[in-house]
Parts: C-alpha cells; sequence; structure tokens
C-alpha cells in the first residue's frame, strides 16, 4: 500500500472515533491532525501545519474554518491560553510549528485591546500579553473522547 501524503490523512476525519485513539501514539496523524496528548479519556489533536493561518485577533476562527473546510469535522477551535499552553508543551509531536508566537482565544479582559499569545519562539513557554492588532500564527484543536 502506497504511503499518505500530509494532505491526504489531514483530510481523513471521524475515523477510528473512539476505541482506536486509545492506541495511536503521540505525533500519530488522527483524525485530521496530530494527536499531541492524552489525558484520561480525552485526546488533544492539532491541525496539520497546512491549516494554520496568519490573522490578527480579531479573524482568529479562521483557523477553525480552514481546519473544518479541509477535515469536515465540526469540533475545532481556537484553544484558550492553558490549552494552547499545553500544545506547546507537547509541541514535539506536533508536524511542525513557528517559532513564533501564537493566538489563544482568550482576551485579556471584556473590551480590551490586548489577548494572550503564547511564545514558541526557541522553544521557551511563555505566556504574554499581546496586542489584538499584531498578526501571529493560529491553529485549531480538537479535543475527542475516547
Amino acid at each position: 500500500m502506497a504511503a499518505l501524503t500530509s494532505n491526504q490523512v489531514c483530510n481523513i476525519c471521524c475515523i477510528h472515533y473512539n476505541a482506536g485513539l486509545r492506541c495511536c501514539a503521540l505525533g500519530s496523524l488522527v483524525e485530521g491532525g496530530y494527536l499531541f496528548n492524552k489525558d484520561g479519556s480525552i485526546a488533544w489533536i492539532v491541525a496539520c501545519a497546512s491549516r494554520q493561518v496568519t490573522r490578527n485577533w480579531t479573524f482568529r476562527g479562521d483557523a477553525v474554518t480552514t481546519a473544518q473546510a479541509s477535515n469536515a469535522c465540526g469540533d475545532w477551535f481556537v484553544p484558550a491560553r492553558t490549552d494552547l499552553q499545553l500544545g506547546h508543551d507537547c509541541k514535539s509531536f506536533w508536524d511542525s510549528f513557528s517559532s513564533s508566537f501564537y493566538w489563544s482565544n482568550t482576551i485579556l479582559a471584556t473590551g480590551s485591546t490586548a489577548a494572550w499569545c503564547v511564545n514558541f519562539l526557541n522553544g521557551f513557554s511563555n505566556t504574554s500579553i499581546c496586542d489584538i492588532s499584531t498578526f501571529m500564527f493560529i491553529r485549531a484543536f480538537r479535543r475527542v473522547s475516547y
């Protein structure tokens, strides 16, 4: 059998939805992205790098639209600050990542012009407050119960 390209794998969605995730290794291509963490009965999946977008915080939902359009799964989301921090801590299981800042879905306060982003530069796990007009990377996540 021929190996699948990353684009073909990223288009596979909702297969082996439950029991199959139990046997998948971290870093595996599953459920439309890369499995980067398993916690209890929850599998954390990051969209493929080809689905990453660069936007200001206001348009962060484009990452979800891009992931859903490519994978036909309706449960992608922009991660909250703590979820993105988990993604950073497990980034060695992503297909690739940009050594820069990634937006979270967490705004500093209602009506604020600042939101939380996570610094992926040089491998440091820093959380910073960033101006929402700044363009940064965004990757959609999924949480799948198994």
